[in-house]
C-alpha cells in the first residue's frame, strides 16, 4: 500500500518505524527498535496528545493516527535527543502551531473516515432490507404462480360443466366453490407479503371482535380444496369472539399449511378447540404425524429462516412458525410446539406426532 503519511509514524500491525513523505525517521530509530520502544508504542495506543519516548524523541498521537520519531518543541529531551541524532538525520524541531495544523488534519482525516462509515452502514442496511424484500416476494410469487395455475383448471373445469347440459346445480355450485377457496387463499398469501415486509402497520387499524373457531372452519375448507384426499378434522367447537387485529385470519392457514407441507404420508390432521370450565377457548392445538426434529432444531423451529433437516427436501422458506408468533404476539397470544416420539423408523428417523398449541387471550366476547 502507498503512504501518504507526511512524517515518520509507528506501524502497529508490523511494529516497526516507517518514514513519511517529508520527513525520514531518525536512523537511531530504525537501527535500535527495541522491546522499550514498543512498550512506549503500546502505553500511548489509545491516548491523545504528545509524548515523549524513551531515547528522547516526539510522538504525536490524535486517535488512531500518529506521528513518531519527530521532534516538537517543549515536548522532547533535547540531551537524550540530541545524542541519539546521526549527522544525516533531519534536525527540524517543530512548532505547536505546525503541531496544531497537523491535528486539524488528523480531525478532517476522522470526518472523512466518519462519514465514509455512514455511507457504507447505510447502504448495508438498504441493501439488507431490499434482499429480505426481494426473498418475501420471490417466496410470494412463487406460491401465487402455483395457486393460480389451480385457479385456471378450476375456471377451466367450471366452464366445462356449463357447457354440460346433464351437469347439475350441486356440481357447479361446488366448481364455483372451489375458486372462491383459491382467491381466498391468494388473499392471505398477499397479506402474509405485506405483514412479513410492514408488521406493525398491523396496528394502525383497529381490533375487531373475531370469532377464532370460524376462521380456522374457513382456513380447513380451502385447504381441502387444493389437498385433495387429505383430511382437516376439526374436533369440539366455540362461539368466543376474541379482541384480534384481522392479520388473525392468517394464523390458521399457517398453521394447517405447516402441517400439510410436513405431514407424514397424507396422514390425518387434527385441530382440537379446548374450552376451560367457564366454556371460554382455551387452547387451539394442531396436530399431524412427522418426522420429529431434533431437540436443539426444536427450539429454533420459530426462529426466522430456519428449516430442520428432515425438511431440507421439502419445499419452503423457513418463515411459517415465525409470522404465527408474530401474529400471535400482535393479538396477546402464546405458542408454543411440543412433540410426541412414537417410534424409530428403519433409517433411524423418529416418528412422532408434532402439535403447535395456541394459548388464547384474557380477552374473550361469548
Amino acid at each position: 500500500m502507498t503512504n501518504n503519511k507526511l512524517f515518520p509514524y509507528y506501524d502497529y500491525k508490523e511494529e516497526k518505524i516507517k518514514n513519511g513523505v517529508l520527513e525520514n525517521s531518525f536512523l537511531f530509530c530504525n537501527r535500535n527498535f527495541n522491546s522499550t520502544c514498543k512498550k512506549h508504542y503500546d502505553s500511548i495506543k489509545n491516548k491523545n496528545g504528545i509524548f515523549i519516548c524513551p531515547y528522547g524523541f516526539s510522538s504525536l498521537n490524535h486517535n488512531s493516527e500518529n506521528y513518531t520519531s519527530i521532534l516538537v518543541e517543549k515536548n522532547h529531551n533535547k540531551k537524550l535527543s540530541k545524542r541519539n541524532t546521526n549527522k544525516k538525520d533531519s534536525k527540524v524541531v517543530h512548532s505547536l502551531d505546525v503541531v496544531d495544523r497537523i491535528k486539524k488534519y488528523f480531525q478532517s482525516i476522522d470526518a472523512r473516515v466518519n462519514a465514509k462509515q455512514h455511507i457504507i452502514r447505510k447502504f448495508d442496511k438498504e441493501s439488507s432490507v431490499f434482499s429480505t424484500k426481494k426473498e418475501t416476494l420471490d417466496d410470494t410469487l412463487h406460491e401465487l404462480r402455483k395457486l393460480n395455475n389451480i385457479l385456471k383448471k378450476q375456471a377451466y373445469t367450471l366452464k366445462i360443466d356449463l357447457e354440460k347440459s346433464y351437469n347439475t346445480n350441486y356440481n357447479i355450485n361446488l366448481r364455483s366453490k372451489n375458486i372462491l377457496s383459491t382467491t381466498q387463499l391468494i388473499s392471505a398469501r398477499l397479506n402474509a407479503y405485506d405483514f412479513t415486509l410492514n408488521p406493525e402497520l398491523i396496528e394502525l387499524s383497529p381490533k375487531n371482535n373475531i370469532a377464532i373457531y370460524k376462521k380456522f372452519d374457513k382456513a380447513k375448507q380451502c385447504l381441502e380444496v387444493i389437498t385433495n384426499d387429505l383430511m382437516i378434522n376439526l374436533k369440539g367447537t366455540s362461539n368466543c369472539k376474541f379482541e384480534c387485529y384481522n392479520i388473525i385470519d392468517l394464523l390458521p392457514f399457517i398453521l394447517f399449511e405447516n402441517a400439510i407441507k410436513y405431514n407424514y404420508k397424507d396422514s390425518e390432521i387434527n385441530c382440537e378447540f379446548i374450552n376451560d370450565n367457564n366454556s371460554k377457548l382455551d387452547k387451539i392445538i394442531v396436530s399431524n404425524k412427522a418426522i420429529i426434529p431434533s431437540e436443539t432444531e426444536l427450539s429454533k423451529l420459530k426462529d426466522k429462516h430456519f428449516r430442520g433437516q428432515n425438511s431440507s427436501n421439502i419445499n419452503g422458506s423457513g418463515k411459517g412458525l415465525y409470522i404465527a408468533e408474530l401474529i400471535c404476539n400482535f393479538n396477546s397470544f402464546f405458542i408454543e410446539i411440543e412433540i410426541e416420539k412414537e417410534k424409530e423408523l428403519e433409517n433411524k428417523e423418529i416418528l412422532g406426532t408434532f402439535k403447535t398449541i395456541i394459548t388464547t387471550a384474557n380477552t374473550v366476547y361469548n
